[in-house]
């Protein structure tokens, strides 16, 4: 007779970013995540070899997530306000998905070829028409703002100015140089 297995990896998954949100990045072990899963942290490694593949597994599923917001967002939207979308629901969903987003941009790991990793520089990229350097100057500027805002470096009163200021600089800057939009 076989067991049902206890859990998957999704719960796993599921398990340490909540561990993650709530009691951040050095909370986070296979002992923490067999404790909470009611399981002993043997039991993990038939799922995940190590930490490093959760968080790895995590920051792909975070990636993802991100891209499906951004493609979201720009849905239908070509030049200036696809660009304006792209913005916007890059920084919602940095500052209203901090865990999540700390997956997609700190985490020391080489996704160059991951697939959700290359989808996100790609959507940047044909958001851009292919203008590498556009690209990462808008990248920059987003996460940027959206790491100096999460950290309260912002006047509340004027973030959405700041916002909109580096924006506009940047598809000005665009309209004028490489007459993208």
């Amino acid at each position: 007779m076989s067991f049902p297995p206890k859990t998957d990896r999704e719960a796993i998954l599921g398990t340490a970013l909540a561990i993650i949100e709530t009691q951040g990045w050095s909370a986070l072990s296979m002992r923490a995540l067999g404790r909470t899963l009611g399981l002993r942290a043997s039991s993990l490694y038939h799922h995940f070899p190590d930490r490093n593949a959760i968080e790895e597994a995590l920051g792909s599923k975070a990636s993802g997530s991100l891209l499906l917001a951004l493609k979201s967002a720009c849905l239908g939207l070509i030049g200036g306000p696809r660009i304006h979308a792209l913005a916007e629901a890059y920084i919602d969903f940095a500052l209203n998905n901090q865990a999540l987003y700390n997956l997609v941009t700190t985490l020391p790991r080489s996704d160059e070829n991951k697939p959700e990793g290359k989808a996100l520089r790609d959507f940047f990229l044909e958001t851009l028409n292919g203008d590498t350097s556009a690209a990462g100057a808008l990248w920059a500027f987003l996460h940027g703002y959206a790491s100096l805002h999460s950290s309260g470096r912002f006047d509340t009163t004027n973030a959405t100015e700041v916002f909109e200021r580096g924006l506009s600089a940047i598809v000005t800057d665009l309209v004028k140089k490489k007459n993208i939009l």
